[in-house]
């Protein structure tokens, strides 16, 4: 007779994978952690409190900065349409470069001409970039006033001074090219002197025969000279070209803002760079709720022990 095996239900261990895992009563809640809110409040509310004194209190112990800028609009190749037109040949002497005028801007020379007119009080910072054909003028200082004036001024220094100074270099360059023209017809002169002396003797000769007489050896003169004439007299053609391209150009450097002018004036600024008392409140609360939360679990971890 066969016996019938005790029947033996099969529990499965509590740790066993898959199993159900009660929750670790050393384990902190949200439930806990309320609790625990309840019983330390106060220190809650007093690390909020500091920490968002301290953030507004900042304010008034870092002294404050404001920031003006002001932009001047440079004549370029894409720009030159928003200035007067020109004429002549020589029109591409009329056109600036923004990286050339960053570094004229952080030259020794425009720097103190610029720092002179406008003080010491405000460091001023000159920005652009090389797809732009505007530099911006950034100043910062100790007062709104302060800030707005140095932007300004510095700006309105860079379009007068760079205005002279391409003014003072054209005519210069004129005057040299005008010297070379010179000294060449000189030159000109000193070659053709034969044919002048023949030019003279044509004036006077009345012969038909021995006018045409001269007039052969005049001619015959002249292309003998040829070979070292024309070199002479096709500088001479270039040099008056360009002279012309630069009187042009003087006629249009009369307009003081013809190669560049302040396109955005400065303007007086509102709020401190350096953070505002709405930044200041806004980080105090944010930082105020983190660290409260903070202290309320170290205190609560601290009763623990």
């Amino acid at each position: 007779m066969l016996e019938t095996a005790p029947d033996v239900t099969a529990h499965a261990p509590a740790d066993r994978a898959g199993g159900v895992h009660r929750q670790d009563p050393a384990q902190p809640g949200a439930v806990e952690y309320l609790a625990a809110l309840r019983r330390y409040w106060w220190l809650a509310l007093a690390t909020f409190l500091v920490v968002l004194v301290v953030a507004v209190a900042s304010l008034f112990v870092v002294g404050p900065v404001y920031r003006a800028q002001a932009e001047v609009l440079v004549r370029t190749e894409d720009s030159r349409q928003l200035f007067p037109r020109t004429g002549g040949t020589s029109a591409g002497a009329l056109i600036r470069s923004p990286a050339a005028e960053l570094v004229y801007v952080g030259s020794d020379v425009f720097q103190e001409l610029a720092a002179e007119a406008a003080g010491d009080e405000a460091e001023v910072e000159v920005r652009g970039t090389a797809d732009s054909s505007a530099l911006v003028f950034v100043a910062e200082a100790g007062s709104p006033e302060g800030a707005r004036e140095a932007a300004q001024t510095w700006a309105e220094t860079y379009v007068a001074v760079r205005h002279a100074s391409d003014v003072a270099e054209t005519a210069a360059l004129r005057d040299l090219l005008i010297a070379d023209r010179d000294a060449l017809r000189a030159r000109q002169q000193e070659i053709l002197q034969p044919v002048a002396a023949l030019d003279e003797a044509v004036a006077v000769e009345t012969d038909p025969v021995e006018l045409s007489r001269l007039l052969n050896q005049r001619l015959a003169i002249q292309r003998t000279l040829s070979s070292e004439l024309d070199p002479v007299e096709t500088e001479l053609r270039r040099l008056n070209t360009q002279i012309a391209g630069l009187d042009v150009d003087l006629r249009v450097l009369e307009n003081a803002q013809a190669l560049a002018y302040v396109s955005s004036a400065a303007e007086l600024p509102e709020e401190r760079a350096n953070g505002s008392f709405r930044q200041s409140l806004l980080v105090g609360v944010v930082a105020g709720l983190v660290l409260a939360g903070g202290a309320v679990a170290a205190a609560q971890a601290w009763r623990r022990r």
